[in-house]
């Protein structure tokens, strides 16, 4: 018998919860897909001419796809705001200002890739709203640790569309079977080599890294045995890591002193992720996962990998 995304629902605590949550996740995943697909033919390749919060150029499919997944937030009725990366305020949904949940979301990650036509992603965490259901949602709401995280996941958009996500009970991914217009588990129980696979890094920064990390890659990469791979969005990255071992980094640099990737639309969801697959998440300092945010932007520098891999680096 065929399983569904359904099956989250009788999945941990929260799995029942989360149901209509992932459900709009897949509906958004299905569609953001499909814009991929046929962008050439919609003019919806380029820039959009603008930048986002964080300064970047924004890309067409940027501004698209951060439409799309609003929409489909909006449409599960559980959602009071969502929090993109896309975005400078916290998004609130006003016709469910009450509504118990809010999501957390790079809708198009590794969209550089987008003209080279290679691998891009969505990543998102979702958590429960700290405000009483009679206030308006804050960006309070969204200033949560890890281990407050009900349920995340990641969408990689490659030959196949496939959403790995957890509600913290194991990992488990999903292709999307176009046959049947719905997502069927294809990965049960993700867990993470411990010894072995690659490490993805850019490492044309590394004369700028921060703590000697640049020495400690090279007694990594020899001493576990790693071989070098690098896609250039996180979402591929990583999902290479959970299936072939090994470690993912995004070390601090001179230039970025507190660290380059996103704490809760980025580093949280993949650390939620990498510890549900039996990894390790951590700044350096302490795990991701304990890291207590203090803004709806906040970067952080990051290491998630097989515990052996990751320990090597940071210590």
């Amino acid at each position: 018998m065929t399983v569904t995304l359904n099956r989250i629902a009788q999945e941990g605590e929260h799995g029942s919860a989360m149901m209509p949550i992932m459900q709009g996740v897949g509906r958004a995943a299905i569609e953001i897909a499909y814009l991929l697909r046929s962008a050439v033919f919609r003019g919806a390749l380029g820039a959009a001419g603008g930048q986002n919060v964080q300064g970047e150029q924004q890309q067409k499919l940027d501004v698209l796809s951060d439409e799309i997944f609003l929409d489909e937030m909006r449409s599960t009725g559980h959602v009071c705001a969502v929090g993109s990366e896309e975005q400078e305020e916290l998004l609130v949904i006003e016709e469910y200002t009450s509504a118990p949940y809010l999501v957390l979301v790079d809708p198009l990650d590794g969209s550089s890739n987008l003209d080279v036509d290679g691998p891009v992603g969505t990543i998102f965490s979702i958590v429960k709203r700290k405000t009483p259901s009679d206030q308006r949602p804050d960006v309070s709401d969204t200033l949560q640790s890890g281990r407050e995280v009900l349920a995340a996941g990641y969408v990689l958009y490659g030959p196949a569309t496939m959403l790995v996500c957890s509600v913290g009970a194991g990992v488990s991914g999903y292709t999307y079977n176009a046959n049947n217009a719905r997502f069927e588990v294809s990965h049960l129980d993700m867990k993470i080599p411990q010894s072995g696979g690659y490490y993805s890094v850019n490492e044309s920064n590394s004369a700028q890294w921060l703590h000697g990390m640049a020495d400690k890659l090279v007694s990594v990469r020899h001493t576990q045995k790693l071989g070098m791979r690098y896609i250039g969005a996180m979402v591929a990255d990583m999902h290479r890591t959970i299936i072939k071992g090994g470690v993912f980094l995004y070390p601090a640099d001179s230039t970025n002193v507190t660290g380059k990737l996103r704490l809760l639309y980025e580093a949280i969801p993949m650390g939620f992720i990498m510890e549900q697959a039996g990894g390790k998440a951590h700044t350096g300092e302490i795990p991701v996962l304990d890291v207590q945010p203090e803004a709806l932007h906040q970067r952080v520098p990051v290491y998630l990998g097989a515990h052996n891999a990751v320990d090597g680096l940071i210590n």
